[in-house]
């Protein structure tokens, strides 16, 4: 997430992921009308929501609230309805995901009072919460929220304040700006004004964001270079009659210390703070008072100066009673709201099931987690390329219920297939009995073919991406394993993958090498026999692993590299499979592609999986698919690579012997399950300085014809290796002969 998020934005993310929040805008509506009837009957709302103990309309009834009042600026009603929300939340669930907004919004309405410091308390109750639950809208919003106040109250703060905020979120998913932001604001908490004039030329400053702009041209006034500043009238259209924003008071400020004579500097100052002491804003007031104080230009006066430090010490001292007079009164308030409901027994969700949007299910698994959650996916062989029809979901539904009943089960549609999840309660043994009569009544009651696929207990995680790609992988074996004369198939997710999360990292690091340009793809044409048709293309690229594994952490590494070829075939399978894609949308014609795997590949048993999975997503056809596997390879008695091939095979790829006569020829391609053979340089040369040739190459086009396998030959480097070929047959060509004939 690289865009800056807004308070709006904020609250529209929580409202699609948090089940209480489901009825926010019907609550809306009805408190419109509630609202003509004037603010009394508000309250009269809520006291009904409490008696009735209806959280699911309470909750986005007082968040409502809240906002209206913060609106209207009666912010100790906004906060007394936050209060309240928080304390039912810590009634129901200890880490409710909505506890972070709810300290968010606290944080935003303290601001808004220029109460600084309990602003920046909630915003960091806010950010650590979005950390701690990967809730990365969350944590970007409150960290530049707290940014902004802690520039307010910099002059309080020490350095190693900053240094721990730095260090706790520096090298978390935060987007680079608010790292940028991090790092202007521990500059100018130090004054290195150097250094701050030295970056400012060197980093981008966006349209949005103009921290960098405002420090900048403080820096530069400090220096005495103001002739360096160039202002933006824009952001001098400032009254402190509107909400005030940090960064824009310190760039009017700064612009009013360089340009103002004595006598106009000492109206602007005068004004300014009787304004801000006439609103109460005691935290704002303090901000002024310090920035004029820390101006080489004001401190040369010293009349101004004594008399800006007698307002400054006031001002403390009013800011430090406003605290002392609001903390008593805020515990008091959480207090009586938190014995209330601790003191009702809060009535328990009577629904057996939920049905949930897709979007909305992972927030949901994560807080409804607990260490004996089962994930199940289920799919309909009918279903498997088409949508899951909605018609099928009731019945499903009720199959599911009626098996396990008693059980909270959610539900939710992606696709083509159909997620669940609820807490086991039973143990393992029993639970597989359990499942094994659902599979079997569950076709009784259908009557069509499904495939179904469990991760038991023990190997859920409380990530639900986590959980689900290891009931998908499980999934995509399962259905390549599958019987079709079975009327159903299961499959539990006996073992947690360890490597996964890392393939994943090995993957990335690729895509990024890629993208940055350091990684040559090269493009090999194929050609039909004594034909200037393009039958396909074959991949090859040169990598650096070194640079890719640096990227890893160090204990990583050495099983990383044992990952980075398989990741780089499957990268490069990906793209080859893009520009065929792209091929055929320019051009109207499906090209083929070869692509090489190793040893490596072949025994990994996620392979085949990703294989299928990539070009049904991207709406391949596998027969555009060539496989190529060395000949040693091939003929190697190892289960596991003829399993993979078969399975590749099953789904209509198609699979070549590679390099066929480099090696010691002594298996027989008569055993072999192939659809293409490729002739080795090797091999050519070995025919041309051999008598035999003709009786040996009969031979083999008799063998590959008896089995329907076309023939290849790939190091055609001139008009003579051509006429060699010719008569045997070739089906496709290619080499330097023809290399310039692809334009790529």
């Amino acid at each position: 997430m690289g865009e800056r998020v807004t308070r709006e934005s904020l609250l529209k993310f929580f409202v699609d992921s948090c089940c209480l929040l489901e009825d926010y805008d019907k609550i809306g509506r009805i408190l419109d009308e509630e609202l003509v009837k004037g603010n009394a009957r508000l309250e009269e709302v809520v006291k009904d929501y409490r008696e009735y103990q209806n959280v699911e309309c309470l909750i986005p009834i007082l968040i409502r609230l809240s906002r209206y009042y913060a609106c209207q600026k009666a912010n100790n009603l906004a906060v007394m309805y936050l209060i309240e929300c928080q304390c039912i939340l810590e009634n129901l669930e200890k880490n409710h995901i909505l506890k972070g907004y709810i300290y968010a919004e606290l944080g935003y309405i303290y601001e808004t009072k220029g109460m600084f410091k309990e602003a920046e308390f909630y915003y960091e109750l806010a950010a650590s919460f979005g950390k701690d639950h990967n809730l990365l809208i969350l944590m970007s919003y409150s960290l530049e929220r707290l940014i902004r106040v802690l520039m307010t109250l910099v002059q309080y703060k020490k350095l190693e304040r900053i240094d721990k905020l730095d260090k706790k979120y520096s090298l978390q998913n935060v987007p680079i700006y608010l790292r940028k932001q991090l790092r202007w604001l521990k500059l100018y908490a130090t004054q290195d004004f150097e250094e701050i004039v030295k970056i400012y030329g060197e980093e981008y400053r966006s349209e949005e964001g103009f921290m960098q702009e405002v420090i900048g041209a403080y820096a530069l006034a400090q220096l005495n270079r103001v002739e360096e500043i160039e202002w933006d009238l824009q952001l001098l259209d400032i009254s402190v009659s509107l909400p005030l924003n940090v960064y824009r008071l310190m760039y009017h400020l700064t612009y009013h210390l360089v340009h103002d004579k004595d006598e106009e500097l000492e109206r602007y100052m005068n004004n300014m703070m009787r304004k801000l002491k006439d609103k109460n804003q005691h935290g704002w007031l303090a901000f002024v008072c310090h920035l004029f104080v820390q101006s080489a230009r004001i401190q040369k006066n010293e009349w101004m100066m004594s008399k800006l430090k007698v307002g400054l010490s006031e001002v403390n001292q009013q800011i430090h009673y406003e605290e002392q007079r609001s903390r008593p009164r805020i515990q008091g308030l959480y207090n009586s709201y938190r014995n209330y409901y601790k003191g009702i027994q809060l009535m328990p969700n009577k629904g057996k099931f939920r049905v949930v949007s897709w979007n909305r299910l992972p927030m949901l698994y994560q807080y409804d987690y607990t260490p004996k959650t089962l994930l199940g996916y289920f799919k309909f062989d009918a279903c498997f390329y088409n949508d899951f029809k909605p018609s099928l979901l009731k019945s499903v539904i009720d199959v599911i219920q009626e098996e396990f009943v008693g059980e909270g089960i959610t539900f939710s549609v992606e696709k083509e297939g159909l997620w669940f999840y609820f807490e086991v309660s039973c143990g393992e043994v029993k639970l597989k009995r359990k499942i094994n009569r659902f599979v079997e009544y569950c076709y009784e009651k259908l009557g069509q073919p499904y495939f179904v696929t469990f991760c038991i207990p023990r190997l859920t995680a409380a990530s639900f991406e986590e959980t689900s790609n290891q009931v998908k992988r499980h999934f995509c074996q399962m259905v390549l394993n599958s019987n079709p004369k079975l009327p159903y198939q299961m499959n539990y997710c006996q073992g947690k993958p360890i490597a996964y999360n890392l393939l994943d990292q090995v993957h990335q690091a690729i895509e990024m090498a890629d993208y940055r340009g350091e990684i040559n793809i090269e493009y090999a044409p194929l050609y039909h026999r004594e034909s200037n048709e393009l039958f396909g293309i074959e991949c090859s690229t040169v990598l650096d692993e070194n640079r890719i594994l640096s990227q890893l952490p160090i204990e990583d590494a050495t099983i990383g590299r044992e990952l980075l070829n398989i990741e780089r075939e499957m990268y490069l399978f990906e793209v080859g499979c893009d520009y065929l894609k792209r091929h055929e949308e320019e051009h109207g014609v499906k090209l083929s592609l070869f692509i090489k795997f190793s040893r490596q590949a072949l025994l990994h048993k996620w392979m085949p999986s990703r294989v299928i999975s990539y070009l049904k997503e991207h709406k391949i056809d596998p027969n555009q698919v060539i496989i190529s596997v060395n000949e040693d390879i091939l003929f190697e008695q190892n289960d596991l690579i003829q399993k993979a091939v078969k399975r590749l095979r099953e789904y209509d790829v198609n699979i070549a012997l590679d390099e066929y006569g480099a090696g010691a020829l002594t298996g027989s391609i008569r055993n072999l399950s192939i659809d293409y053979l490729r002739i080795s340089s090797c091999f050519i040369q070995y025919l041309k300085s051999s008598k035999n040739y003709l009786s040996m190459m009969n031979s083999l086009i008799n063998v590959c014809m008896s089995k329907d396998v076309k023939l290849c030959c790939s190091e055609i480097e001139n008009e003579s290796s051509l006429h060699l070929m010719s008569d045997f047959g070739i089906d496709v060509v290619s080499g330097s002969y023809y290399q310039g004939k692809l334009v790529v």
